[in-house]
């Protein structure tokens, strides 16, 4: 299993149903599973060969108490946690959108629009309790959130760079923030970009933000 898909996995709760939304090979649920995540997993993806390599990697694990459906998105499907993971955010947020009864707990991967993400989460009933910022190769997101009756407001520096990294950076993120900086400084000194600007002038802040706590 690579660093993403077992970080992946290691943040899912301990939940009876767990979907696996996308789940092409079907890694994530068969990993949850394994480490005893969820007893009942269901995997989903809206293409049928995708699903099928699902089923067969099933079969090697000799999992038991799963389930197989082809359908794009969880719609009405009942579930106690779902992973979304490897979309973009758009996309992510569209099946959201979608579902009949929003599972308590969610794990998401977004690939773009991480802000409107977290954005849709905070103003559907959501908080978040991770989000978090690791290299595997490239750099990914990884949020887990849950329902709950207590709204959680974020700061728009959060909101954009995630409240996990800045209230506990890790190395991954810094390594992250650094190559960001570069780039921007870079592409300043061969043009006067406006949008490039404040890019930069937010990763300096929050370079500023996570120094002071090191």
């Amino acid at each position: 299993m690579t660093i993403r898909l077992n970080k992946i996995v290691q943040a899912i709760p301990q939940v009876e149903t767990l979907c696996d939304v996308g789940c092409d090979h079907g890694y994530i649920g068969i990993g949850a599973w394994e480490m005893g995540k969820a007893r009942r997993v269901i995997f989903m993806d809206i293409s049928a060969p995708s699903l099928q390599k699902a089923q067969n990697n099933c079969a090697n694990v000799q999992m038991n108490n799963c389930q197989f459906v082809c359908q794009d998105g969880i719609q009405s499907v009942v579930c106690d946690c779902a992973v979304i993971a490897g979309m973009g955010g758009l996309e992510t947020i569209s099946i959201l959108q979608n579902t009949t009864r929003p599972p308590k707990f969610l794990v998401l991967q977004p690939m773009r629009n991480q802000m409107d993400v977290r954005k849709y989460l905070l103003s559907n009933g959501y908080k978040l309790t991770l989000d978090v910022k690791f290299q595997d190769v490239k750099y990914y997101d990884l949020m887990v959130a849950e329902l709950s009756a207590e709204q959680m407001e974020l700061s728009p520096f959060q909101l954009k760079f995630g409240f996990t990294n800045l209230a506990s950076p890790s190395q991954d993120f810094v390594n992250f923030l650094l190559e960001e900086q570069r780039k921007y400084t870079q592409i300043l000194t061969q043009c006067r970009d406006t949008e490039v600007a404040e890019k930069l002038s937010d990763t300096n802040l929050a370079l500023e933000h996570i120094g002071g706590q090191q």
